[in-house]
């Protein structure tokens, strides 16, 4: 199992189609899935939630947990799945990678991670997280105290069952101008500094008026 990570550029989704192109070339299909619709076009694929059958749901019992594993069209695919690709999973709740990992698993009639097929999570964290609702308490002081849940994928059990090995891909394909790719990584990173503003100052056109 893999988490396949690295700046946006770095060729991730490429990497991606190529091994695609690998798994068919041997007559494996895999399951080609994304966080999002539009992350799923870009992979010529289906969003998880779809793949999976849990649709829009935030918890999932054992009887809708029972139903979707005898499901005419969910159980078949995964059944099928010996390769689950799923893309731009910065943007997944840690408990929906959960209810999928335990739809895998009750289709699959294993206890093995996801069901026992070979899962390639792919995304970077420094990325778009996922949208989550807050939970709010009543302090003594009856301020209103907003507590976050858990936020990302990775603080699933699912996640670390699966024992990932991390790919990070450190090539840059988009931009070739060293000065722009520093500028553009310290605003990933969360190091923007002087330097780099007096970098962008260089490129400021003053607007005269006539």
């Amino acid at each position: 199992n893999v988490f396949l990570t690295g700046e946006p550029g770095s060729g991730k989704t490429h990497t991606i189609n190529r091994y695609v192109a690998y798994l068919r070339e041997r007559d494996i299909e895999p399951a080609i899935t994304a966080s999002t619709g539009i992350a799923a076009t870009h992979i010529s694929g289906m969003t998880i939630h779809s793949w999976s059958g849990i649709g829009i749901k935030t918890i999932l019992d054992k009887r809708e947990l029972d139903r979707l594993a005898s499901n005419k069209y969910v159980a078949p695919r995964i059944l099928r799945a010996k390769v689950l690709i799923l893309d731009e999973v910065s943007m997944l709740a840690p408990e929906t990678l959960s209810m999928v990992d335990a739809v895998c698993r009750s289709v699959r009639h294993s206890l093995d991670p996801f069901g026992g097929m070979q899962v390639v999570l792919v995304g970077d964290f420094f990325q778009l997280p996922p949208i989550v609702k807050m939970e709010s308490r009543e302090s003594a002081q009856t301020e209103l105290i907003e507590t976050p849940k858990a936020r990302f994928a990775y603080n699933s059990s699912a996640w670390m069952r699966a024992s990932l090995a991390v790919c990070y891909l450190t090539e840059q394909y988009r931009q070739d101008d060293d000065t722009f790719l520093s500028i553009l990584s310290a605003i990933r990173k969360g190091t923007f500094d002087e330097d780099h503003l007096c970098q962008l100052e260089t490129r400021k056109v003053e607007h005269h008026a006539v």
